[in-house]
């Protein structure tokens, strides 16, 4: 065995050269083999505005494309529409598939940005910050800046209470429950009967107790039934049961007896809940009816449309101009429906609108209508009882980002601060992996760092 301390300065040199060239050998050689090694998924390429040039695509990490404009104060200008890639292609060995964090700078942006042909930075130029949380913040047009805003615990919370019906689009997941401010679980009660058709939908924190009398008319053979569905917003489903025939399945054209039936649901988590009375399809006309509903909510709408039977009086808010329908097919029924509320009026529903539909249109604000005779169809899609039962349904977020009134922002993946918008995303690189970069607008952003960042 060599005695290390007996070597002479050279002979520790000759080892250490030895030393060195064994470990890069089998570097390589380790990096082959086992391409998933630690070794290979470790440290930053960074690609800076000002260290683009001649020899860029030398470098592990370049810009492919004549989409940049000069180095101007460690910026560069994006001066084309047309896509450019960013090339990872390194000078070791990585891993297939391996995972890092994609981070892109842009300053002065005034444009959409598209990586990968998604819509990663929109065009905040015509919004203002009206809110910031922890996770995401609240960007409304400009015209829509309110001098005080209603609370909200997340994004979603804060934007149905102060924007519940304009449009939205998210860069976070949208479609949870709204935080309703004024419920109260109280009795609501319907009296008014109904025939056909009738959607319910009910905000509650707790519970659903719902008591209805169930009527046939008894015009037509056959059984007459009901299916009642209970299902929350995003459509799950509850509960669903069919209330058969009273008994009489014979057209006798006598009111058959009244069935009063219960459903009790508990502990159900804060939702809005969709009810359901749904006619059997037997009969080609609706043969039963649903009267008295109570509900232990005082948060609740009717839906779509819907066919009263009695004198029936009900509410309406309207945020943008919308249609209502009447109509009616029995020379009895001509009537006048009075209007009040932000416009008021007598809707004259005579012998010119015999089976024809009646069209009025409502401006924005709020409306009592009361109707005094049966056997009316009302085509609206969302009215309440009374006013105190009003509540909006929750605005579904637009697919594109096409003019939105709200942009929700995700700050886990977008920073917006005095450097510029800081955009961070986990992705797969393997050899030569290409980003496609594309703007909406050019001559309206800069760009300015480009970075791969693969964990220690």
């Amino acid at each position: 065995m060599v005695n290390l301390l007996k070597l002479k300065p050279e002979q520790y040199f000759i080892i250490l050269v030895y030393a060195v060239v064994f470990l890069i050998v089998n570097y390589f050689v380790f990096a082959n083999l086992f391409p998933k090694n630690v070794i290979n998924t470790s440290g930053v390429y960074s690609l800076s505005a000002g260290e683009i040039g001649i020899d860029s695509n030398l470098r592990s990490l370049y810009v492919e494309g004549n989409a940049l404009g000069g180095d101007f104060e460690g910026k560069r200008l994006i001066i084309s529409e047309e896509p450019f890639n960013f090339v990872f292609n390194p000078k070791k060995v990585v891993a297939e598939d391996t995972l890092a964090e994609l981070q892109i700078l842009f300053s002065d942006v005034n444009t959409e940005v598209y990586l990968d042909d998604e819509l990663i930075i929109p065009n905040l130029r015509r919004y203002s910050l009206v809110k910031d949380f922890e996770d995401s913040s609240v960007w409304v047009k400009k015209d829509l800046v309110k001098e005080e805003y209603d609370s909200g615990s997340n994004a979603e919370d804060f934007v149905y209470s102060n924007f519940p019906q304009n449009s939205i689009y998210s860069f976070v997941e949208f479609g949870g429950t709204p935080l309703v401010q004024d419920y109260r679980q109280e009795e609501t009660r319907i009296r008014t009967q109904f025939r056909d058709n009738l959607k319910l939908a009910v905000y509650t924190e707790d519970s659903l107790e719902i008591r209805f009398t169930k009527q046939d008319l008894n015009m037509y053979l056959g059984a007459d039934e009901y299916t009642v569905r209970i299902e929350d917003y995003q459509g799950n489903l509850y509960f669903e049961e069919v209330y058969e025939d009273g008994g009489e399945k014979k057209a006798t054209n006598e009111l058959g007896k009244e069935q009063n039936f219960r459903i009790n649901l508990y502990d159900l988590p804060r939702n809005i809940y969709y009810i359901s009375f749904v006619k059997d399809k037997i009969n080609q006309y609706a043969d039963s009816t649903i009267k008295n509903i109570r509900i232990n909510s005082n948060k609740v709408l009717i839906l779509d449309k819907c066919l009263p039977l009695d004198e029936f009086k009900f509410y309406t808010k309207v945020n943008d101009e919308k249609t209502i329908g009447f109509y009616f097919w029995g020379l009895s029924k001509v009537q006048e429906i009075k209007v009040s509320g932000t416009k008021s009026k007598i809707i004259d529903l005579n012998e010119d609108w015999f089976r024809k539909k009646y069209e009025e249109k409502l401006e924005k604000g709020e409306y009592n209508f009361e109707i005094t005779k049966s056997y009316l169809w009302v085509f609206l899609d969302v009215i309440s009882p009374f006013k105190k039962n009003w509540f909006y349904l929750p605005v579904k977020a637009d697919s594109k980002l096409i003019d939105s009134d709200v942009i929700i922002i995700d700050k886990n993946k977008l920073e917006i601060n005095d450097e510029g918008f800081l955009y961070k995303k986990q992705v797969k690189v393997n050899k030569n992996s290409k980003f496609k970069v594309q703007i909406l607008d050019k001559l309206e952003i800069y760009f300015k760092d480009f970075k791969l960042i693969f964990g220690e």
